[in-house]
């Protein structure tokens, strides 16, 4: 397995991914082009056996790292909610090295990414894997 470089920033109740990267070196020099007014928001984290493709699911502002296997694991083990709105977590596809234009900020909307509602738990729930094939999770 190979291991990922992740940059995960935090200020207040804001939390991002200002970076992944293969190689440590490349996230090493990025994080060197972070503006000082940013850089004490950042945290340099190592993933350990894990490859591209592979997943992050944010729920309330916290990141976790997951295979294929575990999304699956992640989808059976949620439960439909009394909230209709509610959104149980987003999940983030994850293909290649990610960097926003400007170092150290918060670009995650331009990543692939699901908003996981009861709806599209009722649809895995008839559909199993398929529909995260549909919806290019897969």
């Amino acid at each position: 397995m190979i291991n990922l470089f992740v940059i995960v920033a935090s200020k207040g109740r804001f939390k991002w991914i200002s970076g992944i990267f293969q190689a440590e070196e490349v996230a090493i020099h990025y994080m060197e082009q972070i503006p000082e007014e940013l850089k004490e928001y950042q945290n340099f984290i190592q993933v350990e056996d894990m490859k591209y493709p592979f997943y992050i699911m944010e729920r309330q502002g916290d990141f976790q790292f997951l295979t294929k296997d575990e999304v699956i694991v992640l989808f059976n083990n949620t439960d439909m909610s009394e909230d209709e709105d509610e959104v149980h977590f987003n999940i983030y596809t994850i293909h290649s090295d990610y960097r926003p234009k400007k170092p150290g900020t918060d670009y995650m909307g331009v990543l692939h990414h699901d908003h996981v509602t009861n709806e599209f738990i009722e649809k895995y729930k008839e559909e199993g894997t398929e529909i995260l094939v549909k919806k290019r999770i897969f």
